[in-house]
């Protein structure tokens, strides 16, 4: 009973601490002595062992482990036969991983140094002591335990390490005295080799610098950060060798060793690049947009303030007429242009500096670094004397200029936008110059464009409130003096009672598209005025009304339809209307024109070419046109007393009645005047000497005395 009580804890002992889930452990003895063995099974019955069988050589305690599978090898070292011990123990290990303890009553070197080829898990002497047998036992069945937990660990590890879809590299620091170090390759898994191309055999061992020649100082100096701190690293980069990018997440397992997970992201990268690109320039040329121009303009005025010689100046170049392409060959043809103009432009400049598109047919070119601001200008000339070599565009050659604007830096200026828009206004300043001309910024032009802008702002205030009216000037018979018609002239009448001239808001209303609106509120009161007339004063005797059509009303695609729906709503016949344009705006668009004025005419409303003579007609497309009236420009009447003028004078009407139409002569002002017009035939006439433009009422009272006349 007493000895039970001391079985007893030992057993318990021995299930809680032998790792195998509560059973006995059990164990094979290997031993020829028959007694000893007898020995050993006692033993291990009394310390709670289970016994797995007895061997009696090398050969069966292979055969027994390879059956009976035990959890431990009691081994003598000395066996009869061809197999001791030793080597019957490095076949089990190698064979079946079972741990063995040797059993032996020799201790000298030779026999140890023999028995350490196996790796033994102890040693037990002979004659056995039970406690030290125990001891043994629960070490060796711990150790193996362990080492088969850390086996299956560093399994698990090995297929997570090779199934990794990102590449990982285990790396051994290696310092330098003088800047970043470098970093051997210790291990690297299945998907480095597939991300790179190289294999582990051949980067394992080597440096990131061996194997990576090109590789940035930045890399090695943030994996030596991740070394030395022991926090973990994210940064991303490219590394050239591979042409792949890559985002990185190193940390150190330990010292003196880096792990790098590495997931790439070359193609985010490249998606990011071609986003950016998109953004940043322009879809049709390839050129910068507005938003790259503005930042390369801000880092050009950071250098100047930085730099005291830093010289740099700014183009903004607008081709001229280019809507009569898009509008006489299409979109297509204006788009290849565009990029012709594109290309064009960036072989006439440096690397250095920069092209932009920044609008339909508006470009920027940005010189930086230039010796001196005569330098820019001689750039500038030469750009636009090679825009002047034709271009061919789907066979055809088209000739084009372009007006420039010019700004010299440096300059102070806080915001890039301001820099563009004084290059934009200074462009404005060259166009209204004349075509292909070039002109450089001065603030008299920036104060010039605000006055503009705040009178733009002004007109709109202006027919918000009605302070635009109706003047009307008579037109009247040379022959008789009787009146014939009237002119609708516009006038704006502020609230304070000033007259501002037309010549100071037509030209701010054409440009802003202003004109538009105005122009359809004078065509409908001319248009209701005159049916009033008729009611009043002028019964159904012939008599006109003349109204001017601005170049971006008649190049509106729906004139004829609005000009229908006028007359029908303020009840005018048609043939009483007369519109008058210019015949540069006939000759800029002359197939357009030719419908429109088809259109009109089958309306019966008539047609009059105003200041003919001062523009570029051709005699060709005149005859064409279905035109009833030419009148000629105030300027030759003035200068008639000059032989060249009366030549030009005599000739129209010649020209005028040979084609069938009525001529009006303008700017009549002295009695000389009329009595030559009238001796060349001219047929009509208005201008000071006969009548200013009148309000409504001061005409109709005009032609009532008229008609007061004639009735006596």
């Amino acid at each position: 009973m007493i000895a039970r009580t001391l079985e007893t804890p030992c057993a318990a002992h021995a299930l809680a601490t032998n790792g195998l889930g509560g059973r006995e452990p059990r164990i094979l003895v290997v031993e020829d002595e028959r007694i000893v063995a007898l020995d050993l099974k006692a033993i291990l019955r009394r310390l709670g062992y289970c016994l797995a069988g007895v061997a009696g050589s090398g050969a069966e305690a292979l055969e027994l482990c390879e059956s009976l599978r035990p959890d431990l090898v009691l081994m003598d070292i000395f066996l009869k036969g061809d197999m001791d011990g030793v080597d019957a123990a490095c076949r089990i290990q190698a064979e079946s991983d079972i741990p063995v303890i040797f059993l032996t009553s020799h201790t000298d070197q030779v026999t140890l140094q023999r028995a350490k080829r196996s790796a033994p898990y102890g040693y037990v002497l002979k004659p056995v002591d039970e406690n030290w047998l125990r001891t043994a036992v629960e070490v060796a069945l711990f150790k193996h335990r362990t080492e088969q937990e850390l086996k299956k660990s560093e399994q698990r590890y090995r297929e997570l390490f090779a199934g990794m879809l990102n590449a990982f590299l285990l790396l051994e620091h290696m310092p330098a005295e003088d800047g970043p170090g470098d970093f051997r390759i210790l291990d690297a898994n299945p998907a480095f080799e597939k991300m790179t191309g190289l294999a582990s055999s051949a980067v394992i061992g080597r440096t990131m610098r061996g194997i990576f020649p090109g590789i940035e100082a930045f890399w090695l100096e943030t994996l030596e950060e991740a070394a030395s701190s022991g926090r973990s690293v994210r940064f991303e980069n490219f590394l050239s060798d591979c042409n792949l990018y890559f985002l990185a997440q190193a940390y150190s397992p330990q010292p003196g060793q880096v792990a790098v997970a590495l997931e790439d992201v070359t193609e985010r990268k490249h998606g990011e690049e071609r986003l950016r690109y998109r953004t940043f320039h322009d879809a049709l040329t390839g050129l910068p947009n507005r938003a790259l121009c503005l930042d390369r303009i801000t880092r050009a005025i950071e250098r100047a303030r930085r730099r005291a010689n830093y010289i740099y100046a700014l183009l903004f170049l607008d081709l001229d007429r280019f809507k009569l392409i898009n509008d006489s060959l299409g979109h297509l043809a204006g788009d290849a242009l565009l990029r012709r103009v594109a290309d064009r432009l960036r072989r006439e400049v440096r690397q250095l500096d920069t092209v932009a598109r920044v609008g339909g047919d508006e470009f920027v070119v940005l010189l930086e670094e230039i010796a001196s601001p005569a330098d820019a200008l001689r750039i500038v000339k030469a750009i636009r004397e090679h825009l002047r070599v034709p271009f061919t565009v789907e066979g055809r050659q088209f000739y084009i200029t372009a007006s420039m604007g010019v700004v010299l830096g440096p300059a102070d200026y806080d915001r890039p936008e301001e820099l563009l828009q004084n290059a934009a206004i200074a462009m404005g300043s060259a166009r209204t110059a004349g075509r292909g001309r070039v002109r450089v910024f001065d603030w008299s032009m920036r104060e010039r464009a605000e006055r503009v802008m705040d009178l733009e702002t002004n007109l709109r205030l202006a027919l918000d409130r009605g302070e635009f009216v109706v003047h009307y000037q008579p037109i009247f018979c040379l022959k008789t003096l009787a009146p014939r018609g009237v002119e609708a002239l516009v006038r704006w009448k502020r609230s304070d009672g000033e007259l501002v001239p037309p010549g100071e808001f037509i030209p701010a209303a054409e440009q802003s598209g202003l004109i538009i609106p105005l122009g359809a509120l004078v065509l409908a009161e001319a248009c209701r005025a005159f049916v009033r007339w008729r009611q009043t004063v002028l019964g159904q005797k012939p008599f006109f009304m003349s109204v001017n059509l601005s170049a971006r009303q008649f190049t509106q695609p729906e004139l004829v339809k609005q000009v229908v729906t006028t007359l029908r709503r303020e009840s005018m016949p048609a043939a009483d209307l007369k519109l008058e344009i210019t015949e540069s705006i006939l000759m800029e668009h002359p197939e357009s024109a030719m419908l429109k004025l088809r259109g009109l005419r089958e309306l019966g409303v008539g047609i009059g070419i105003d200041d003919f003579g001062t523009g570029y007609s051709s005699l060709s497309y005149l005859q064409r046109f279905p035109i009833d009236t030419l009148k000629i420009d105030r300027g030759f009447v003035s200068g008639m007393e000059e032989h060249g003028n009366r030549v030009i004078v005599r000739s129209v009407v010649s020209l005028a009645h040979n084609l069938g139409y009525e001529v009006v002569a303008e700017g009549i002002e002295t009695m000389g005047q009329l009595d030559d017009l009238a001796a060349l035939g001219c047929d009509l006439g208005q201008g000071y000497y006969y009548a200013r433009p009148l309000v409504e009422d001061r005409l109709l009272e005009l032609l009532g005395r008229h008609g007061a006349e004639a009735a006596e």
